[in-house]
């Protein structure tokens, strides 16, 4: 038999939420968004998106601009990278809600009072509201609180969603059909980011919109599934550090001893001296290695690393060759975002041994 093809979609509509206004510690915000809501007519199955911002102004989450750096390492659950952009060193950290975000999402923006932290548990505030608007309005309308943040391998930054109630963040389309017929077997829709981004097309970064209501959208509000299963966390999470870190940790480097790479890659010099002074610190719990080693200029402007034992003990000789397999990991490393000129790393087994 001929398979029927899925029925097409409705019309989607997304309006901004105007007259808002300046959101003050301490106000009513679902009494603020209901009035806000009343001259579009807000439907059940609509789903209303608002910043997390005029959340956190609301609960009077900020702090003063010189504290902005520790409140970002509080806010952290890990860290899973930092980089040197100019002199500003960026922290990308895992927040306790789930998402890894650029300094825990802690912004200045549309702050003019100090900047503002997220909320440590996004989908709580979001059910609070949804819970309010209900009591105002009497209708079941989703909620989904948005951010904006980068996402990896893709350049730009959107709006996603970090908190949700009534919505069906996640919709699961496996068992269904494509257009073709063929059986969908892997697609899991991530839709809460999906309203959080149609949302921001009308909120914008600088227009003063803080929220827009989405109308029309399949499906949104059959099912309640909070934001926080949308972060990959534990052992879903296949890259909880970016590469150069992968290899300091294996290496044995502790949080405190990674050195802070720029945004882009340095120039070769500095990655080759930066790779030899991680390779030769020593593994936690052990002392400086009884080995030396020395980078050499060549007349052609290439370089070489050499290698030397402290003395002529066994266990010098170990250390030796354990720091040239260092340095050689710690150079592969480096040469992952942009390739290093090739550096030999040399081993001299013999300390008498000219290792020129």
């Amino acid at each position: 038999m001929p398979t029927t093809p899925p029925a097409a979609p409705g019309p989607l509509t997304v309006l901004p939420l105007t007259g808002l206004g300046e959101v003050r510690e301490g106000a009513d915000l679902p009494a603020l968004l209901a009035e806000a809501l009343s001259p579009l007519g807000p439907r059940e199955g609509d789903v209303l998106c608002v910043s997390t911002k005029i959340v956190s102004k609301a609960l009077g989450l900020r702090v003063a601009p010189e504290e902005r750096d520790a409140a970002i390492a509080r806010a952290a659950v890990r860290t899973v990278a930092r980089r040197l952009h100019t002199r500003v060193v960026t922290s990308v950290v895992q927040i306790p809600s789930g998402p890894v975000m650029a300094a825990a999402g802690v912004d200045s923006s549309n702050a003019p009072d100090g900047p503002l932290l997220l909320p440590e548990d996004p989908d709580a505030c979001a059910r609070e509201l949804r819970e309010g608007l209900r009591a105002r309005l009497g209708l079941e309308l989703g909620v989904v609180l948005t951010d904006t943040s980068s996402r990896v391998w893709r350049v730009g930054v959107s709006d996603i969603a970090l908190g949700a109630a009534g919505v069906a963040s996640l919709e699961d389309l496996r068992g269904g059909t494509d257009a073709g017929g063929r059986a969908l077997t892997v697609t899991v829709r991530n839709l809460a980011d999906e309203l959080a981004a149609a949302a921001d097309l009308v909120k914008g970064k600088a227009s003063g919109v803080p929220a827009a209501l989405v109308r029309g959208a399949d499906g949104a509000t059959a099912a309640d599934v909070p934001a926080r299963e949308l972060s990959r966390t534990g052992s879903e999470d296949w890259f909880r550090r970016p590469s150069l870190e992968s290899v300091w940790v294996a290496l044995g480097l502790a949080p405190e001893q990674e050195p802070v790479a720029r945004m882009s890659p340095e120039p070769a010099a500095e990655r080759i001296a930066r790779a030899l002074e991680v390779a030769t610190l020593p593994r936690p719990g052990h002392g400086p290695y009884r080995a030396r080693a020395t980078t050499v200029r060549e007349p052609s402007g290439g370089v070489h690393i050499v290698v030397e034992r402290a003395d002529a003990s066994t266990t010098s000789l170990i250390d030796a060759a354990t720091l040239a397999e260092r340095i050689r990991t710690a150079l592969g490393a480096e040469s992952l975002g942009e390739a290093l000129p090739e550096v030999p790393v040399r081993l001299v087994p013999d300390p008498e041994e000219d290792p020129r």
